[in-house]
């Protein structure tokens, strides 16, 4: 069993909080508040992309179970920046008013190559948003990348739903358009016509 303590709390959402590992940086431990279905789809989608042998290179690896103090959690890859800290969330860069026009453009950069990543793995992300998505800085700014922690899975699991590809790529596609027109309607983007670029 693993002991987690408060000081170890990255982030805490509606239905679950995330803790850094005690034992192993590269990873996080997410538990349930309450019981939800949410997990349970999550999971079971996880383990088919484990399956079906779709790389990791965009999507936060899953580890399986482990016993807590505070419950059972399931493991995740934790993303880190170049330097060790914990990356942060799209929406943050993206409402953070300090940021420097550059630092948003490297970012935004990195959406065609998401968009490639999901469209070419066929993955649905039901609710991929800004918050969903984290933003994994490097020095080199070609090296950094975008990188979905939640959110996977359709809500009503269906075999035939996710073995057609007709089926699920009109769903990404909708997920994908709505995701684009919530970065639009950020003040920083708005405010830069040029950046749509990255934004087709």
């Amino acid at each position: 069993m693993l002991f987690l303590s408060k000081d170890l709390l990255v982030n805490i959402g509606t239905n679950r909080a995330c803790y850094e590992h005690p034992k192993e940086s590269s990873k996080c431990l997410k538990i349930d508040l309450k019981q939800n279905k949410e997990t349970k789809r999550e999971l079971k989608y996880y383990k088919r992309l484990q399956k079906e042998n779709i790389p990791f290179t965009m999507l936060s690896k899953y580890y399986g179970s482990q016993e807590t103090n505070y419950g059972k959690a399931e493991v995740f890859e934790l993303i880190r920046d170049i330097n060790g800290k914990i990356s942060k969330e799209v929406d943050k860069y993206l409402n953070d008013t300090n940021n420097s026009f550059e630092n948003i453009e490297n970012l935004l950069k990195c959406i065609p190559q998401l968009k490639k990543y999901i469209f070419e793995n066929k993955i649905y992300v039901k609710d991929l948003n800004t918050v969903n998505v984290m933003y994994q800085r490097n020095e080199n700014s070609k090296e950094s990348r975008l990188v979905i922690i939640d959110g996977l899975a359709h809500s009503n699991y269906n075999p035939i739903f996710y073995s057609c590809d007709y089926f699920i790529l009109k769903k990404i596609e909708i997920s994908w358009k709505s995701f684009i027109k919530s970065i639009k309607r950020k003040s920083i983007v708005k405010q830069n016509p040029q950046l749509f670029r990255y934004l087709q």
